[in-house]
């Protein structure tokens, strides 16, 4: 089957998408990519987005799917219209590359990241979500990492170096840095609640 490419979705979303009163504003997968359904973050964003023009909506990104070359670019778009205060994000990962620019731009803009109620951000799009200034995980929300690794399939040290320091950069501790180096590319080691705690993630209640 083939693979579903990331989706990138601009919206105004009322920001009682925050629960809680919280305000608006493979560890990844090299060259590969994996299926995934459309996010039910995506089709929320486009049913609110017809309820926007109040004077507290907040404009929310979402990114939905595999990040496959061109993710990047096609993130670069979306924001040059509208920033975004926050981008919410529903993705198995996917290109390495294209994560740490996304990232980088994430970290520099100072937006902030959410993974919704029961979704799923893994590989290469918790470089994405770890970027963010401020971080919110809904309900049942999971984010997971593991090695980087190679077109085919085997663990590719540098990568994963190279991986490992940009989260340094960004404030993974060292801990979870060796936890991720040390998990085959073919599993995902889920971030545990005292991990969150340690990352400052914020719970959406």
């Amino acid at each position: 089957m083939r693979s579903r490419k990331v989706s990138v979705w601009l919206a105004l979303v009322f920001t009682a998408l925050f629960a809680g009163g919280a305000p608006s504003p493979g560890a990844a997968e090299s060259e590969n990519s994996r299926e995934l359904r459309p996010a039910k973050a995506s089709r929320q964003a486009t049913r609110e987005s017809t309820t926007a023009a109040r004077s507290n909506d907040a404009v929310v990104l979402v990114l939905t799917g595999v990040i496959q070359p061109g993710a990047y670019r096609q993130f670069r778009a979306a924001i040059s219209r509208r920033n975004p205060a926050v981008i919410v994000l529903d993705s198995p990962g996917g290109v390495l590359g294209e994560a740490l620019l996304i990232g980088d731009e994430v970290r520099r803009r100072g937006m902030n990241t959410l993974v919704g109620p029961n979704g799923s951000c893994a590989s290469a799009c918790a470089v994405v979500f770890l970027s963010g200034r401020t971080k919110f995980m809904g309900k049942g929300a999971e984010v997971g990492l593991h090695s980087a690794f190679s077109t085919d399939g085997r663990v590719n040290p540098r990568a994963t170096q190279v991986m490992a320091s940009y989260l340094s950069g960004v404030g993974v501790p060292s801990g979870i840095l060796r936890r991720m180096a040390q998990t085959a590319p073919s599993d995902i080691r889920w971030l545990t609640k005292a991990e969150q705690k340690a990352l400052r993630i914020r719970p959406m209640s």
